[in-house]
């Protein structure tokens, strides 16, 4: 008769975990969820970031509409300003000459962290759509 397979208090075939082992796998559980909550932080993060590169890119778009129906065509230099229906947000506009007559190049940065100026960038291009008649009106 083998005493072994009956299982007593003294037998080594006792069913059950010891405290230890509880202890061991919640601390390795405890130890993947800390993970887990960190990638949530982080991803919330990133949502966060997305969602103000995205509206930066929907206000130079819309300043760049608004700038060709108020300006026909952009005095030379430096601008910048504030966008007063979102705080934190602000643009910073260049207006340079080309070698090509009535063409002037146009720089528009949209800031919204400090820490990456040049986030939303905008180059593009505007024609003198003016009248020659109010051209010549000008003294231009």
């Amino acid at each position: 008769m083998n005493r072994f397979r009956r299982g007593g208090p003294g037998s080594r075939g006792a069913h059950g975990f010891t405290l230890i082992e509880v202890l061991v796998a919640l601390a390795i559980v405890a130890y993947a969820l800390i993970g887990l909550i960190g990638l949530v932080n982080r991803n919330l993060g990133v949502v966060g970031r997305d969602e103000d590169l995205t509206r930066a890119m929907l206000l130079a778009r819309k300043f760049v509409a608004e700038m060709e129906v108020r300006e026909k065509f952009p005095d030379l230099g430096f601008s910048s300003g504030q966008f007063d229906e979102y705080p934190g947000f602000s643009w910073e506009r260049e207006v340079t000459e080309l070698f090509i007559p009535d063409v002037r190049q146009v720089v528009l940065r949209i800031v919204f962290d400090e820490r990456q100026p040049d986030a939303v960038e905008l180059l593009y291009y505007v024609r003198d759509r003016r009248d020659p008649d109010e051209l010549e009106g000008s003294g231009q």
